[in-house]
């Protein structure tokens, strides 16, 4: 057995201590599908899990600085025991060189073009948060993390692969001042990426590993093993985790939302632009037929998330999103809907809430006189039946969801249904002060009430409970029974224009 399989038929046994590595650089790759491929696309990284018990490296706070090293004229580092990786005092603990011997690392051999558009991809695929993507030393003392993108696999030596990580702080934590490797010099382009991508994208994975992220399998995501998506970015949805394959997260559970994990622990950067939305049919002014449907396009860098449509201010519609970004929608509204005069706004978002609007009005059968040929609870308006705008607060009670602000109206333990909010799951969550969210850690849930005192019941999601019994938080939408019954949980806030 090869060294190398020896370490992949390990890393099934004992993932909390092995490392996750791809071919070796003298060595022939397997094809795609062959025993030992890992990586479809041809593109391998991996991280290394700290030996168990290892405390975090955190003393202040995560950095939000990347330094992107080329090393100019050769990068020196000390290989460190036990396991501590320092970009201070230029220490790792990756890689096999003997304890306190000196590693060199070759310095970023490719063009000077090529290494700005990686730098420009870096930059871009971490712009939604709170760090900054930097190739110029930050200075002696100053806390920030390094990803060093040059040299080759075996000069650390690692078995070869594109690149390695320490995953977390060896508690699945984000951890502060470590080094990241991403080998330019084993990287070449692939036919679905460019040689600037292909590093953009291994620097990505390898340092956010580093702040505790796993691998995911979905190709559009930075922390894929897959190819053949295009653009990624670090998304904002629940991923399953794996790289050639679903395996389970390292860090306990199935999925992972790799954008709310950054999210927590470097903050929010700039926001991206939303879609371009455009409505083809029917027409602005239009008299419509019953069962008429609406055509729109979106557009965005990212992929489209869902496509959302509202009826007089109302959501009525949605549908997934794809990242083809020519792909046309057609969405059809429920007969159900009272007949009158409509404003038909069609709202794109990409994965991280960014929306854009357009609207067309037009008129479908007999504009309403009165409330009498509307939906429960909606009133007439210029010949519009529309709801009025929700003024229910969190804990307030509800009997539908349009009643709240935040178009949620759930039963969160407290004895009936309440106006409530979305949420994800997490330490950090953004629920108000005296609820705490009833989702798993980067899962969506609603806030809830906290579990009873005396720990004989607790509220989570259907068949999360920790206690003697769990409340499933349901969503209750009571506009038009026969259209829409008991939903799950929303995802999103606000469903008004």
């Amino acid at each position: 057995m090869t060294r190398l399989a020896a370490v992949l038929s390990l890393a099934l046994v004992l993932p909390a201590t092995t490392a996750v590595a791809g071919p070796a650089d003298d060595a022939p790759a397997p094809g795609p599908g062959e025993p030992g491929s890992m990586i479809p696309s041809g593109i391998s990284r991996g991280y290394v899990r700290p030996p168990l018990g290892t405390p975090p490296q955190v003393a202040h706070g995560i950095s939000r600085i990347i330094f992107v090293n080329r090393c100019t004229g050769g990068c020196m580092f000390t290989k460190s025991n036990p396991a501590f990786s320092d970009s201070l005092s230029n220490q790792t603990w990756l890689g096999d060189a003997p304890i306190g011997s000196t590693i060199r690392i070759s310095e970023f051999a490719h063009s000077q073009a090529v290494w700005d558009e990686t730098m420009a991809c870096i930059r871009d695929t971490y712009s939604p948060y709170g760090v900054t993507v930097t190739d110029i030393d930050p200075g002696p003392g100053v806390p920030h993390h390094e990803a060093v993108l040059a040299g080759r696999g075996s000069e650390l030596p690692i078995g070869g692969a594109l690149g390695v990580a320490p995953l977390g702080g060896g508690q699945c934590e984000a951890a502060d001042n470590v080094i990241s490797f991403s080998f330019a010099n084993a990287h070449t382009a692939v036919p679905t990426m460019t040689l600037a991508q292909a590093m953009c994208w291994t620097v990505a994975q390898e340092s956010a590993h580093s702040y505790g992220l796993d691998h995911e399998f979905d190709c559009s995501d930075p922390l894929t093993y897959i190819g053949g998506c295009g653009q990624k970015f670090f998304r904002n949805k629940a991923i399953l985790c794996g790289r050639d394959a679903v395996e389970p997260c390292q860090c306990g559970g199935t999925t992972q939302n790799s954008h709310a994990r950054l999210t927590a622990a470097l903050g929010v950067g700039t926001v991206p632009p939303p879609p371009v939305v455009n409505i083809s049919m029917p027409a602005n002014g239009a008299t419509v037929a019953a069962g008429f449907s609406v055509f729109a396009t979106a557009i965005d860098r990212r992929g489209v998330g869902r496509i959302e449509l509202l009826v007089n201010g109302w959501e009525w519609v949605e549908i997934p999103g794809v990242n083809d970004k020519t792909s046309p929608y057609v969405l059809s509204l429920p007969t159900g809907i009272p007949d009158g005069v409509m404003d038909l706004d069609v709202r794109a978002c990409n994965d991280l809430d960014a929306c854009s609007t357009q609207r067309v009005t037009v008129t479908r059968g007999a504009p309403c006189a009165t409330a009498d040929t509307c939906a429960l609870g909606q009133r007439c308006d210029a010949g519009r039946c529309l709801w009025d705008p929700p003024t229910g607060a969190v804990g307030d009670d509800c009997t539908f969801p349009q009643a709240c602000v935040s178009n949620v109206c759930a039963d969160v333990g407290g004895g009936g249904l309440t106006c409530t909010e979305n949420c994800f799951g997490g330490p950090n969550d953004s629920c108000p002060d005296g609820y705490a969210c009833n989702g798993a850690t980067g899962q969506a849930g609603v806030c809830a009430l906290p579990a009873d005192p005396g720990g004989c019941c607790s509220v989570g999601a259907s068949g999360s409970g920790t206690g003697a019994s769990s409340t499933t938080a349901l969503a209750l939408n009571l506009g038009l029974g026969a259209l829409v019954g008991l939903v799950a949980i929303r995802r999103r806030r606000n469903r008004r224009s």
